[in-house]
């Protein structure tokens, strides 16, 4: 089969690699339809790096991804051969204390795809364990299925702050997690507002029901805390930009909640005797938990057409292209590949 190996920054390889075989009786052979184009792979591509995970091998990229069951282990009863199926990323170690208490995101020895040195789904075939494989709707694409991904995050995010409804929300940057997160809180009841400079972005946006869209092309950022209309109850910072993520704290009112979503820079400046008096409570999110089943039903249940995210389709020889498309596109939404 082929696959597509991350060689350094900005060299991509096409290989001829060994297709998988299932060895563990509780797993599944799947063929690789779709995979999304997440900015950690870009950031990957670009770098080599994200924080900490340094790619020091050939590595390949891809963990949002859907695809169609080939062969099932001799203990697999929730799949069968030709089932189209959503592709959960991680597989933790169900045995730590995360595990047990249901966090298994935090897992410290999770095993997640395209996570250095593990490879993803830039690929033809996968093996994976067939409790984190999940069938999908008939009606629902194999490129939207990869979506269930990002919307994972926006629904972690929206428990993780036990999101209650009639609420004031911000969520800021519209990017392709931006906009599923801000779907996730409109399910959940809350009124969402929008921060964005894509005017193609924030067209979705509006399509999604947003009560109003600030856009920091005609708005100083500094100057969105004085055109609110009243301060917010939870904020969801997606953009990863420094100058928005500080002005966060201005935008909540006294005893509300920020989350910070978006990876962007690491270090930024906060005034901290805010957060101290006005008794914010912020949190970071790390992936999802128990979220994919959810996602799909929400999708089913609602009739949700995620096919106008999806900007552009490449097959896996075009690999290099996918990776640079979103740069050189900026109203870009969401990118797929076709292996």
């Amino acid at each position: 089969m082929k696959g597509a190996f991350l060689i350094k920054p900005y060299n991509i390889e096409i290989r001829e690699i060994e297709k998988p075989e299932i060895k563990n009786k509780e797993d599944v052979l799947i063929r690789i339809k779709s995979v999304g184009v997440c900015g950690s792979d870009i950031h990957y591509y670009k770098e080599g790096r994200i924080g900490d995970f340094i790619v020091k091998e050939p590595l390949i990229l891809g963990h949002e991804s859907a695809g169609i069951v080939e062969k099932v282990g001799k203990e697999v009863k929730n799949l069968k051969e030709g089932d189209k199926v959503a592709i959960e990323p991680g597989i933790p170690c169900r045995k730590c204390d995360y595990c047990k208490e249901g966090r298994y995101n935090l897992c410290p020895d999770v095993i997640f795809f395209a996570t250095p040195p593990i490879h993803g789904t830039f690929c033809e075939y996968i093996v994976h364990p067939s409790d984190f494989v999940y069938r999908i709707p008939e009606n629902l694409s194999l490129d939207e299925a990869t979506l269930i991904e990002p919307f994972s995050v926006g629904i972690h995010a929206c428990n993780l702050i036990n999101l209650k409804p009639g609420e004031k929300v911000i969520v800021s940057g519209l990017g392709p997690v931006g906009l599923l997160t801000s779907l996730s809180a409109k399910i959940y009841g809350a009124i969402v507002y929008g921060i964005e400079k894509s005017e193609k972005r924030i067209e979705f946006a509006k399509g999604f029901g947003l009560e109003d869209i600030f856009d920091t092309k005609k708005i100083e950022t500094k100057e969105i805390k004085n055109i609110l209309p009243e301060k917010v109850d939870v904020v969801f910072e997606c953009s990863g930009y420094s100058g928005l993520i500080e002005e966060t704290i201005y935008w909540v009112k006294r005893g509300g909640k920020i989350v910070f979503i978006g990876l962007g820079t690491d270090f930024v400046n906060l005034n901290i005797s805010k957060i101290i008096n006005d008794e914010l409570k912020i949190s970071g999110i790390f992936r999802y938990v128990n979220t994919y089943k959810k996602a799909i039903e929400i999708i089913n249940k609602n009739k949700i057409n995620l096919k106008p995210l999806i900007s552009k389709n490449f097959p896996l020889t075009d690999i290099k292209e996918a990776l640079e498309y979103p740069n050189k596109n900026p109203d870009c939404i969401k990118v797929i590949v076709n292996p």
